[in-house]
């Protein structure tokens, strides 16, 4: 019996091998963080045109792991957020047709990190808001043991007082012994943003699927001065009983939040509507 178990062993151990091999046969990792888009592969971007948010009305956000756009009525689902908020942060998005024919025809303005590609398809982090923001800049950490990033975008909106609204569209990495990996990947957002001051925003997928891993957010996002998002109907997704999906904020007030279950992906989706507080 000893034997046949060390066979099974072996044999799925070779199986798993097999399959990470095939995997990046077709996987395109790049060597250092970049954006998805543009001609030239940048890590930061600003823009010289830019429009502000007004800050005498509420924004309204959106936060969903959309799954890579696998599951049937995604792009439904996205319609509808897009009724309602300005502002979305999707989590494994993936470049495919389908995904960016819809944004360009509903005028979104789009950055995403360029964590790996598969068949020439772009996955990452992806911010859409109805502004384009003042600046971007792209985040990759890399899975111990699959080797495949995870990625986040921070971006700069202006806001129509003169100040600034700082966004971090995260998706934090999964398999790890420990979290040491973990909260050096959320280190480096925190001192990305530890100078600026003002409105801040940081949601996302941070697998936060254990106490410590819940320990080192709380810990770390407390040093920003930020809340977390309270929400009348919790939805998220758990895994051993701890949500996965969060939004923290600064200098703003949460009006409402809730988190939705949808056929269209494994994780549900967030919404917020905050004000921004008076200068």
């Amino acid at each position: 019996m000893r034997q046949l178990r060390s066979r099974w062993a072996i044999l799925g151990a070779l199986l798993l091998i097999s399959g990470i091999l095939t995997v990046y046969m077709v996987v395109d990792v790049p060597t250092e963080a970049s954006l998805a888009s543009g001609e030239a592969s940048v890590r930061c971007r600003d823009y010289s045109e830019t429009e502000t948010i007004d800050v005498t009305k509420p924004l309204n956000i959106a936060v969903w792991n959309i799954y890579k756009q696998q599951l049937d009525g995604w792009e439904t689902e996205l319609s509808d957020l897009s009724k309602k908020n300005s502002l979305i942060l999707l989590q494994e998005a993936q470049s495919k047709p389908q995904l960016l024919s819809y944004i360009e025809r509903e005028g979104w303005h789009s950055n995403q990190a360029y964590a790996f590609a598969i068949n020439g398809e772009i996955a990452g982090v992806m911010t859409l808001s109805e502004v384009k923001p003042s600046k971007v800049c792209a985040y990759t950490k890399v899975e111990p043991y699959l080797r495949l990033p995870k990625s986040a975008l921070y971006s700069a909106f202006s806001l129509s007082d003169g100040n600034t609204l700082s966004v971090i569209n995260l998706h934090s990495i999964n398999f790890t012994f420990g979290v040491e990996e973990y909260r050096e990947q959320l280190q480096s957002l925190v001192d990305a943003v530890s100078d600026i001051s003002g409105s801040l925003i940081i949601a996302g997928d941070f697998n936060t699927w254990s106490d410590e891993r819940l320990n080192v957010v709380k810990k770390e996002l407390d040093e920003l001065g930020l809340k977390e998002a309270q929400y009348s109907s919790d939805d998220r997704l758990t895994v051993f009983g701890h949500p996965l999906d969060h939004l923290f904020y600064r200098d703003l007030e949460l009006n409402v939040s809730l988190s939705k279950k949808t056929t269209a992906s494994d994780h549900a989706f967030i919404e917020a509507s905050l004000t921004f507080l008076s200068q």
